[in-house]
């Protein structure tokens, strides 16, 4: 299996491509957009977007998801059974999807939104708009913000050092880098500070 990392500078995100060696069916991670150099990258590759998985549903980060499913009849994967006004097979947490042969675990991010969900698959977590390098994602609320960084630290960064962490914005990272690094200042509102 290979992945491949698409840049969008319009919308400042990350999409991340997987599939298999010589072409065939692939999975597209949060396609903010789907410019001339994504569509180039996976035809290059001989690939046929057959899935394509959300780690949020914020409206104005799926400009891509529009023209992908005038290009290819692909079925969408997210927290919620509508997106754009079309349907998506509902994921819950805990949930593992198997997408090209390979399985993908459904993370639920509470404090990030209803909508926020990271996935883990063999060495790799899509971790959306929840974190990124050094960094948490943008919260409404002190009280969302301790539930992000509690799911972070239970949920993510608990996955093996060696796992890489690919997000909608920013540098990837890995497990051990984020223990070591990450600004977990807050805890639970009511716990007791380290």
């Amino acid at each position: 299996m290979n992945l491949y990392t698409h840049y969008s500078f319009d919308t400042l995100s990350n999409s991340y491509l997987m599939g298999p060696d010589g072409g065939g069916d692939a999975v597209l991670f949060d396609p903010a957009t789907f410019d001339v150099p994504l569509l180039e990258l996976v035809e290059k590759q001989r690939y046929y977007v057959r899935h394509v998985v959300l780690t949020h549903c914020d409206e104005t980060r799926l400009d891509g998801l529009r023209t992908l499913r005038r290009v290819y009849d692909c079925t969408v994967y997210a927290a919620h059974a509508t997106v754009l006004g079309s349907p998506a097979i509902p994921v819950s947490d805990g949930e593992v999807l198997e997408l090209c042969d390979r399985p993908f675990k459904a993370i639920a991010m509470p404090g990030k939104g209803s909508d926020s969900v990271a996935y883990h698959m063999d060495g790799f977590v899509f971790t959306g708009t929840a974190m990124s390098a050094g960094e948490y994602g943008t919260v409404a609320n002190p009280y969302a913000k301790a539930l992000l960084l509690e799911g972070i630290r239970t949920r993510i960064l608990a996955l093996p050092g060696e796992t890489v962490i690919l997000p909608c914005h920013g540098p990837p990272s890995t497990v051990a880098l984020e223990r070591e690094t990450f600004p977990m200042e807050e805890s639970m509102p009511g716990a007791a500070s380290p």
